[in-house]
Parts: structure tokens; C-alpha cells; sequence
């Protein structure tokens, strides 16, 4: 993101509704999918097959919003 990435920030929307930082203010963010960790999962060393949510990372201040359905 940024430093490393050619990507370039974007805005999105959500169910209807324009996503802003919730931080800052600022309307355009990176995209990235996270690995939600369960404790059962992670006692077995599955974590892999756990869920995964996908990420909004805002692309002034790297807050980070977390979306999962």
C-alpha cells in the first residue's frame, strides 16, 4: 500500500452509503482481505480455514475499517 504498492487509493461505497474515515474524514482508502483467527482453529493450526474480512485501509492516515458479511 503506498510505499510498495502501485496501487492508488479509491473511494467505495457500502450498502448505499459513501465510506469515510471514521478518523480523519478523508474518503479514499486501500483495499486488502485479513484473516480472522478463531481459538478453536487456532489450537488445531487451521487457522486457513478460518473466515476472512475485507479491509479498508484509509490512504491518508492507515486507519483501518474492517467489513465482514
Amino acid at each position: 500500500m503506498g510505499l510498495f504498492s502501485k496501487e492508488e487509493p479509491k473511494n467505495y461505497e457500502i450498502d448505499g452509503k459513501q465510506l469515510i474515515c471514521t478518523f480523519c474524514g478523508t474518503d479514499t482508502f486501500y483495499t486488502r482481505q485479513e484473516q480472522l483467527h478463531s481459538p478453536g482453529l487456532t489450537i488445531l493450526n487451521m487457522e486457513w480455514a478460518d473466515k476472512t474480512a475485507t479491509c479498508f485501509v484509509c490512504g491518508s492516515c492507515g486507519y483501518m475499517h474492517w467489513f465482514m458479511r
